[in-house]
């Protein structure tokens, strides 16, 4: 086969599932609510996280925050900063079930590095977490006939270690000591995201006729 013949076969397989000709034109900017469970420790933790997410076609590269509380307590427990790799791997248009439009169904996996800073009654200790996470996004366009609003619905789920972590009661201790376990972490987020998208992007979530038939790609 000729090399040129081999190149637009590979194209044709490759490009329609990894490159898009359009989408964002600018970060998603996003906020929600998560809720954290550490193995071995009965504390209630629930807080408030913000990011924003540079999307490369299905490649994207977020940095994050959060304040998280003890709900049995009103101090603060934990602060953290950190980035995220994300990789979308599949989506879907299918029909709104409460418009007469469609709206994008999306898979992402992600790549999580975090600091974190522990807060306790005499000192603040710092420890890094690593994992991993799938969430689920339901993306679609503005009610105005010229926007190109995007905006979407977010839910996941991380699950992250603490390769130094430091031990929560010793944390909050006044001599702070490093132990040899990992702290396990499992978080569960739900928020929304909005955004800019190109023109030929938003359109696909346009108002259709009612007896119009969705379309599915």
């Amino acid at each position: 086969m000729k090399p040129h013949v081999l190149a637009l076969a590979v194209a044709s397989v490759v490009a329609p599932g990894v490159v898009r000709a359009e989408g964002e034109r600018s970060p998603m900017f996003g906020g929600g609510l998560v809720a954290i469970r550490e193995a071995g420790e009965a504390a209630r933790l629930a807080g408030v996280g913000l990011e924003a997410t540079w999307w490369f076609g299905r490649l994207g590269v977020a940095v994050e925050g959060s304040r998280v509380w003890d709900l049995d307590s009103s101090d603060p427990r934990t602060m953290t900063f950190g980035m995220s790799a994300r990789v979308l791997v599949f989506d879907r248009l299918m029909e709104s079930l409460i418009d007469p439009r469609d709206v994008e169904l999306g898979l992402e996996l992600q790549g999580v590095v975090e600091r974190v800073w522990w807060q306790g009654e005499a000192v603040r200790d710092a420890t890094n977490r690593y994992g991993v996470g799938i969430a689920i996004r339901l993306r679609g366009g503005g009610d105005a006939a010229l926007s190109t609003l995007l905006a979407e619905s977010r839910l996941f789920v991380r699950v992250l270690a603490s390769p130094d972590a430091t031990d929560a009661g010793i944390a909050r201790s006044a001599m702070p000591t490093m132990t040899d376990g990992r702290t396990m972490t499992v978080i569960v987020g739900l928020g929304a995201a909005w955004g800019m998208g190109q023109r030929r992007y938003v359109d696909r979530f346009r108002m259709r006729p009612l007896d119009a038939e969705p379309f599915v790609r």
